[in-house]
C-alpha cells in the first residue's frame, strides 16, 4: 500500500540581483519585468563556533513595513535565477506564514508603542546599573566628578 506525501508548492525561485540582494518567491515573467511575489531576502552571516566557521540563513521581508505582495523588477537588475533547494522551500514556507500570520494581528496603537519603548528604556537603563555594579564590585558612584 503506497501512501501519497502531501503536494506542497516548491516551485519557489531564487533571483539574484545585480547588487548583491537574494530573493526567495513565487516569479513570473514578461518581456521586461520580473514579477515576484511574496519576496522574502535570504541573509547569510558567518559565525565563529568551537567546530570553526558556520554559515547561518535567515529569511526576512525584502521590503519591511510594506503591505505589498508582488513586486515587478526590472531584468536588467536580474543577474540569475534558479530553483529553490526543496529544504530552502520548506523553510520559505515556514517563514512566510509566521509573517503572514503577524500580519493578520491589529497593529499596536500609539500609546502601545510608546509603553513598549518606555518599558525597553528602563530595562535597558536597568542593564547598564547592572553592568556597573558588577564591574565596580557593587561600589556606587554618588557623583562622575574627579578630583
Amino acid at each position: 500500500m503506497t501512501t501519497e506525501q502531501p503536494n506542497h508548492p516548491t516551485d519557489y525561485r531564487m533571483v539574484k540581483l545585480i547588487d548583491g540582494t537574494l530573493l526567495v518567491g513565487t516569479i513570473s515573467v514578461d518581456e521586461s519585468f520580473l514579477r515576484i511575489e511574496n519576496p522574502l531576502q535570504l541573509t547569510t552571516v558567518q559565525r565563529m563556533t568551537e567546530f570553526g566557521l558556520k554559515d547561518d540563513s535567515s529569511l526576512a521581508p525584502w521590503i519591511p513595513f510594506c503591505n505589498e505582495e508582488k513586486f515587478n523588477i526590472p531584468k536588467d537588475k536580474i543577474i540569475v535565477i534558479s530553483m529553490a533547494a526543496k529544504e530552502l522551500a520548506n523553510y520559505y514556507e515556514v517563514v512566510l506564514n509566521k509573517y503572514k500570520s503577524q500580519q493578520n494581528r491589529a497593529p499596536l496603537t500609539p500609546e502601545e508603542m510608546k509603553h513598549i519603548l518606555d518599558v525597553a528604556e528602563e530595562m535597558d537603563n536597568k542593564k547598564q546599573d547592572e553592568i556597573l555594579d558588577d564591574e565596580f564590585g557593587g561600589y556606587k558612584f554618588d557623583s562622575k566628578k574627579l578630583n
